[in-house]
């Protein structure tokens, strides 16, 4: 099994870590779940403290299988499904007929996302350059970033050596074949410097029960910007999920 943080009790709700990430990332919102919420937060395999199986070769589809996994494990199949960054097109590909929403942050879009090939060897760099490393983490949350994040830079350091390059090249070739038919909210921070707006409004217009939710004053990570919010967020979602509102 995957390893994971867990709280909460109520409708299983699946939190999906990105690239350079791990369970980590949700702590805050695991300290403080939303009422009537299981959050179940897993390492992906090769992040954290989950190791990756051997000749592990990084791809949305593979990572989506061990999500899946996790959650017929935890007995949690009918999880709402939260995937940020690289983990939102992880959520995408794991949904299936008994998933009852999806919650995208500021996610990489239906179509995949293109790195530069000239940034992979930065890419690689980071594995030996933790100050560059924590000054690309920090730019994915401009607004706000908790006190222990220096563990989460030691912790995208540890990643398994294939995913430095690997997750961008695996975000490049995936596609999403078939649209979610649920309800999807898609939630955006405007200072994102990685994933366009024009790009979240294409993943909102790409599911048929899709809609946009932009949040002015938070960057890439509203988990660690300002879990609160996310915390209002999602309890409010989950309401309408549930049909309580």
């Amino acid at each position: 099994m995957l390893s994971h943080l867990e709280s909460g009790s109520g409708t299983p709700v699946a939190l999906v870590h990105g690239n350079f990430a791990c369970k980590e990332w949700w702590r805050e919102l695991l300290e403080d779940p939303p009422e009537g919420a299981w959050l179940l937060a897993p390492d992906l395999p090769g992040f954290g403290e989950s190791p990756a199986p051997e000749e592990f070769v990084p791809s949305i589809p593979a990572y989506a299988r061990a999500l899946r996994d996790f959650l017929r494990e935890k007995g949690a199949e009918e999880a709402v499904l939260v995937g940020h960054s690289l983990g939102g097109a992880v959520a995408m590909e794991a949904a299936t007929e008994k998933t009852p929403a999806l919650v995208l942050l500021n996610s990489a879009p239906p179509s995949g996302l293109q790195t530069p090939e000239a940034y992979y060897p930065i890419l690689e760099g980071y594995r030996h350059n933790r100050e560059a490393l924590a000054q690309a983490l920090a730019a994915m949350a401009p607004t706000r970033r908790p006190p222990w994040f220096p563990e989460l830079v030691v912790k995208a350091q540890g990643m398994h050596p294939a995913h430095f390059q690997g997750n961008a090249r695996a975000l490049a070739a995936w596609r999403l074949e078939r649209a979610y038919p649920g309800p999807v909210l898609v939630v955006y921070g405007t200072l994102d410097p990685l994933v366009t707006r024009a790009m979240a409004e294409a993943t909102a217009a790409f599911f048929p029960r899709g809609r946009l939710l932009a949040l002015e004053g938070v960057g890439h990570s509203l988990n660690l910007e300002n879990p609160g919010l996310l915390n209002t967020i999602l309890g409010e979602f989950l309401k309408e999920v549930r049909g309580e509102v």
